[in-house]
């Protein structure tokens, strides 16, 4: 009896141990971009907080979700090594300099958002005319190409962006289709119609701190296990309207 009191407070204390000597990672993100975060009910939901809980599961280390602006998340993850940085966000090579990317995750692709009837079916249709974006995404980017700075109008959230566009301040919005998709149906606006103009493609990565190759491997390990058991296709079947949304 005594030894297995015995066996019993050891197996207690080494199980205390492991729990307490769990990692906690710091995730930086933006939680104003449905369907990959957003706030539901008091809770941060969507499809990245969903990816980054499996993440952590498989890996075995803690998270805590750091909400602040989207420009702010590249920063943040670049002065704290135990921090990574979600929220869509595009692999880049300028982005690469400043910190490193796990393997890509989902291909989203830029798209157009216009009013039905605009006319606007190429990007050539767009050059001189008034484009919204998101600031610091891929879609500011693509728009300044298309119809240079001056004419590019940056916003806190794509959401900011679609509703200057209802109101006649902006000629076209540029932004990943996901996105896109989940905000017009949100709005349900017939007015607005998405046009495919072949931007181009658009993979998201998790940033990590580029002194922390260890939280690397565990992500890129982490996410090929995970592709391996299909769960990306849950997710694509729980936040897009068809699964093709997070094909290639």
């Amino acid at each position: 009896m005594k030894k297995f009191a015995a066996l019993l407070v050891a197996l207690m204390m080494t199980l205390t141990l492991a729990a307490a000597s769990a990692e906690t990672i710091m995730v930086a993100f933006n939680p104003e971009y449905p369907p990959f975060e957003y706030v539901d009910n008091g809770e941060f939901v969507g499809y990245d907080v969903d990816l980054i809980n499996a993440i952590a599961e498989k890996a075995g280390f803690e998270v805590e979700f750091n909400a602040m602006a989207f420009d702010s998340v590249i920063s943040e993850v670049m002065t704290n090594p135990n921090t990574i940085g979600v929220s869509g966000i595009s692999i880049t090579d300028e982005r690469k300099l400043n910190v490193d990317f796990s393997e890509g995750y989902i291909n989203a692709g830029l798209i157009v958002v216009v009013k039905a009837d605009s006319g606007y079916t190429t990007a050539e249709d767009l050059k001189g005319k008034k484009i919204g974006a998101q600031l610091g995404t891929t879609s500011d980017f693509a728009a300044e190409e298309i119809t240079g700075q001056a004419n590019t109008e940056t916003y806190k959230t794509f959401l900011d962006a679609i509703k200057d566009l209802q109101g006649n301040r902006l000629d076209a919005v540029i932004v990943d289709k996901p996105v896109g998709m989940a905000l017009l149906a949100g709005l349900a606006d017939d007015n607005l119609i998405i046009v495919d103009m072949g931007l181009q493609a658009d993979w998201y990565g998790i940033e990590v701190n580029k002194e922390n190759p260890e939280l690397l491997e565990k992500i890129n390990n982490a996410l090929k296990e995970l592709e391996a058991e299909g769960f990306y296709e849950e997710l694509a079947v729980k936040y897009f309207s068809t699964e093709e949304e997070a094909a290639e």
